[in-house]
């Protein structure tokens, strides 16, 4: 099948058995403000379909599919070239980064060298930390009345916080925080690649710092890190950092928008949480589920197999749809709906990823979530649309907001 220019699924061939081709290309802004829709009448018809666009790969929308994808590291692998995280750092293609486009034993040698970085405990212990750059934040948007809130705040904090993870002064902080947003809110490729290359300097002059004055921080742990015998290079510490910090930066910066979207959508659950915080946590987890930051992310096929009834064979690009596995109605009844109260006992959602390369983040990730809708519930409780705004929902390998136009009553 392919889709009509209305996003609407037409057929067009059968190539194969129970094999159903179709036209989706979740780069394109078009896809974005009906991707869950139009991925839903895909996983309905075939929950793992080829599409032709982007040199072709295949389109995994099923839970079920999605979850075997995901555990079964021995068929499908994490490094995977022109889909999913390796296209957030392109300019890198050729490098790998090791923590998260290796496989086995080498993938957990890394993971249980960053671990105790990632722990609930350490998550916690970011919360104060996290409040006080929130509420700095939005002491000084308070004044105007109104803002954007994706540029002006949810973008504002995480950088901020993995840059502290990663053993930055406040300074350095803050100049990686001003270049990863005008990195990632480049408009021209060159634009992308000027700053981009000022940037990999920059964490490469981190790196060498830490080989010669060592600390106690993430970045510290990574350089030192031995794994499988040998120390990983430069070119390899620069993507892995890149990625860990647009891991750190990007999901959690476009979940907080989703999740302010969705308030504003619903008044009548803005209103529970604003006058229960506690639900904030609920909340979160749903959201997760509902709109799950990372929208996408790339396998390689290993070996000659098969997936949700599909052929495939070694050098196939797989596409795993993680938002679309949350909402299979196989796997849940209502999946579309936001359900604050929603049984999580049933059926895991898999918004957080599944299998070894789950998110390492995830605690961190809550408590950021959590802690910046808390301040900004009670820092400006009645902030609304501003009239006329338009809201631009973005997918591709994240799910996010462009921008949040609001205001709010002067004090």
């Amino acid at each position: 099948m392919v889709l009509d220019s209305g996003g609407a699924p037409r057929r067009e061939a059968e190539i194969g058995p129970g094999e159903l081709a179709w036209s989706f290309n979740h780069l394109d802004p078009a896809v974005a403000e009906t991707a869950y829709e139009t991925m839903g009448r895909i996983r309905r018809g075939c929950p793992v379909a080829r599409s032709g666009e982007l040199d072709g790969f295949v389109l995994v929308t099923g839970y079920d599919e999605i979850r075997e994808a995901a555990q079964a590291s021995d068929r499908f692998s994490a490094y995977v070239d022109g889909l999913g995280a390796a296209a957030v750092v392109t300019e890198m293609r050729e490098a790998v980064a090791p923590m998260f486009e290796t496989d086995d034993d080498h993938h957990h040698q890394w993971r249980r060298t960053l671990m105790d970085f990632f722990t609930p405990a350490a998550a916690a212990a970011q919360d104060q930390y996290v409040r006080a750059i929130c509420r700095e934040t939005l002491q000084e948007m308070i004044p105007r009345g109104a803002a954007d809130l994706v540029s002006g705040y949810t973008r504002q904090v995480p950088p901020l916080v993995i840059g502290r993870m990663l053993g930055l002064a406040e300074l350095e902080r803050a100049w990686l925080s001003e270049h990863v947003r005008a990195l990632y809110s480049a408009e021209t490729l060159l634009e992308a690649q000027q700053i981009g290359r000022v940037y990999a300097d920059f964490l490469l002059g981190q790196i060498r710092e830490r080989r010669a004055r060592p600390g106690r921080d993430l970045l510290s742990c990574m350089v030192a890190a031995e794994v499988d015998g040998r120390i990983a290079n430069e070119e390899e510490l620069v993507k892995m950092t890149m990625l860990m910090v647009a891991a750190g930066h990007l999901t959690t910066a476009d979940a907080c928008a989703t999740a302010v979207l969705q308030l504003l959508e619903n008044p009548a659950l803005r209103e529970r949480v604003t006058a229960l915080p506690v639900l904030l946590e609920p909340f979160v987890e749903e959201l997760v589920r509902h709109e799950p930051a990372v929208a996408a992310t790339g396998r390689t096929v290993t070996t000659h197999t098969h997936l949700g009834g599909l052929t495939l064979e070694p050098g196939d690009r797989l596409l795993l749809a993680w938002g679309s596995a949350n909402r299979d109605e196989r796997r849940f009844d209502d999946g579309d709906v936001f359900r604050l109260d929603r049984d999580r006992s049933r059926t895991p959602h898999l918004g957080w990823g599944s299998g070894e390369h789950r998110c390492l983040g995830r605690h961190l990730a809550r408590v950021e979530l959590r802690v910046m809708l808390d301040e900004l519930l009670r820092a400006i409780p009645d902030f609304q649309l501003q009239p006329h705004a338009t809201v631009r929902r973005t997918f591709g390998v994240i799910r996010g907001v462009a921008t949040l136009p609001v205001q709010w009553s002067r004090r």
